[in-house]
């Protein structure tokens, strides 16, 4: 592998898929176990990634992409067997740091990187370097103009800047349209290509992880949980014990068996319990396989919305399960606990277990 013709992997190593890249280095399809044998060679330069992904400092990349390339996939196996706040704070670091290298671009070069991202879009500021003009305001015979070198069709928008629809700026409604294009910004770009490297990121973690990959990792797992903050360590002692399913209350119970029984559940149903097994520390995996049962399941359709209930899909936001009142208001409340929520029941459960 030539240096020269690969550099762009060096600073963007997300683009090399991890199917393409075992059969660069390995010559062979996906084998993710040789992989992270082999990848262990740079476990040092993997570890540094994180470091600065968890101070937040600025990480500079070396030129040979042979490098680069196998530490950037070690580092996300070894954020994801190590702490989820690790694996999330790697996917936002590497987000950002993508999208601060858009900003450096050649016109040309950043919409090839997008479109290696998924996202197409098409410069058009050709003439002027400008693209679509906006006059923001006037002060005498002086404007201010605002430029938007880029589109991209109304609903290639709509899909990319899914994530982002929650902030008012990227709302279509607030944006410039024309004839069926959306005009954009080098600012925007940037941003959609950093939420589509963070979603990368992640799915990356899933495929990852296996518990047999950890057991790879070995000792390095205690090296790397050594960069996780205090504080973090602290709020997880801190949190309720996992998956104690005694301290279930009665209405999460009894979804839990109509679900095992291959039940039908109703869409609050379905909600009120991934929210709450989610919130008692059952991860997306765990709750995914629990709904396998019901008569209608799809692995993708389930995955997607147990991943958006966990804030991994659209604006990040975790959902909370409904209170009692709600519960009640749906028809879902079977019994009198006196509690306002069901997490509020469990979380008192479990200490009078702990107690027995």
């Amino acid at each position: 592998m030539r240096r020269t013709a690969y550099s762009i992997y060096s600073r963007y190593p997300i683009l090399m898929s991890l199917e393409e890249l075992t059969r660069m280095l390995l010559g062979e399809a996906l084998d993710v176990k040789n992989f992270i044998e082999y990848a262990k060679t740079f476990v040092d330069r993997a570890v540094a990634r994180i470091k600065h992904a968890v101070d937040g400092s600025h990480y500079e990349p070396v030129e040979d992409p042979l490098v680069e390339l196998p530490s950037f996939y070690l580092a996300i196996a070894l954020a994801q067997h190590t702490h989820s706040w690790l694996l999330k704070r790697l996917a936002d670091r590497e987000g950002k740091r993508a999208s601060s290298e858009i900003m450096k671009e050649r016109d040309v070069d950043a919409v090839n990187i997008l479109r290696s991202l998924g996202i197409e879009v098409e410069y058009v500021g050709e003439l002027d370097g400008c693209g679509h003009r906006v006059v923001l305001g006037r002060s005498g015979s002086r404007e201010t103009i605002a430029c938007f070198p880029y589109r991209t069709t109304v609903p290639r928008y709509l899909r990319y800047s899914e994530k982002l629809l929650t902030e008012p700026s990227w709302k279509l409604v607030n944006r410039i349209v024309l004839k069926g294009y959306v005009y954009l910004s080098r600012k925007d770009l940037a941003r959609l290509a950093e939420e589509s490297v963070k979603w990368r990121v992640l799915e990356y973690g899933r495929i990852f992880s296996e518990r047999s990959i950890g057991e790879l990792l070995g000792d390095y797992l205690d090296v790397v949980r050594q960069l996780v903050p205090k504080k973090v360590l602290e709020r997880e002692v801190r949190e309720v014990p996992k998956k104690v399913e005694k301290a279930f209350p009665p209405c999460m119970s009894r979804l839990k068996d109509a679900l095992s029984r291959g039940e039908h559940l109703s869409h609050h149903q379905r909600f009120s319990l991934a929210t709450f097994m989610l919130l008692v520390g059952y991860s997306v995996d765990e709750v995914v396989n629990a709904f396998r049962t019901s008569p209608d399941f799809e692995e993708k359709i389930a995955r997607y919305q147990v991943e958006h209930l966990a804030g991994l899909r659209g604006s990040g936001k975790r959902y909370r399960t409904y209170s009692c009142e709600k519960m009640k208001s749906l028809g879902l409340c079977v019994a009198e606990c006196s509690t306002r929520t069901p997490l509020q029941y469990y979380r008192r459960a479990v200490r009078e277990l702990k107690t027995l």
